[in-house]
């Protein structure tokens, strides 16, 4: 087809530049090209010409975000347990865009949508080997969440300037956290081999770097959504929660 239209488009410039078309001798015993018959080739080959134009200029539709499943795993989970959507953060304590979002669209997010039982934030972990002290904070906010002091830590150390292993002592202190059972949870080996299995986790849904996030809502003891990479504008968080929020309303 397209060969076709080529050959068509390079014809139309032949006929275009040429004198008006004139009765030819018939050779082979074809019938003479009339001036009629060629105006109608060249309306015709006008035609095609526009429609690829037309083509061209058209936008592709995008396409639907492709769905993706995990686990309804939710160690660290901050707003309702029945909120009809979720939001899973895979994050890096040290990572400076991971900070960004939380400075950025969290607040809103949290206000608009966590504060109203619309949403719960689950965090998972996804340490990069590059960030050294990425680790030890998230062995430190698992720990504190076996307290009931997830969230003050997690947001302390997503605001901390600079992550020491000072820094993460003083944060886990100032947030109540008691110091024997505290030392006891960090020490065990089965807590990095968690942090592990959300970093292989990440690794399978395809989210290489931090923030990753999915969008999604319950499907039994699965959840199903939508991949957001990055530290993006406010505006993608909240348009795609309130779609969920649409979708599952009853008529």
């Amino acid at each position: 087809m397209l060969r076709f239209l080529c050959l068509a488009l390079g014809a139309a410039l032949v006929v275009a530049s040429a004198a008006p078309v004139r009765a030819a001798s018939p050779a082979n015993g074809a019938a003479p090209l009339t001036a009629e018959q060629g105006d109608e080739i060249l309306r015709e080959l006008r035609e095609i010409r526009k429609m690829l134009a037309d083509q061209k200029a058209k936008p592709a539709e995008p396409a639907a975000p492709a769905k993706v499943h995990l686990a309804d795993i939710a160690p660290n989970a901050i707003g309702s347990p029945d909120a009809p959507v979720t939001l899973i953060e895979f994050t890096d304590y040290q990572c400076p865009f991971c900070k960004k979002f939380h400075e950025r669209s969290w607040p809103e997010i949290k206000r608009r949508y966590v504060d109203t039982g619309k949403l719960r934030l689950v965090v998972r972990d996804l340490p990069l080997d590059f960030h050294s002290s990425a680790m030890p904070a998230a062995l430190a906010a698992r720990c504190a969440g076996e307290q009931g002091r997830f969230l003050p830590v997690f947001e302390s150390l997503l605001k901390a300037a600079e992550l020491t292993p000072e820094v993460i002592n003083f944060v886990v202190t100032a947030s109540g956290v008691q110091p024997g059972p505290y030392q006891a949870c960090v020490a065990r080996p089965q807590l990095k081999q968690l942090v592990s299995a959300d970093a292989a986790e990440a690794e399978r849904l395809g989210i290489n770097g931090t923030p990753g996030f999915v969008i999604a809502q319950k499907q039994g003891t699965q959840l199903e959504g939508v991949l957001v990479v990055g530290a993006q504008p406010t505006e993608v968080f909240t348009s795609r929660i309130d779609a969920l929020l649409a979708a599952g309303r009853p008529n």
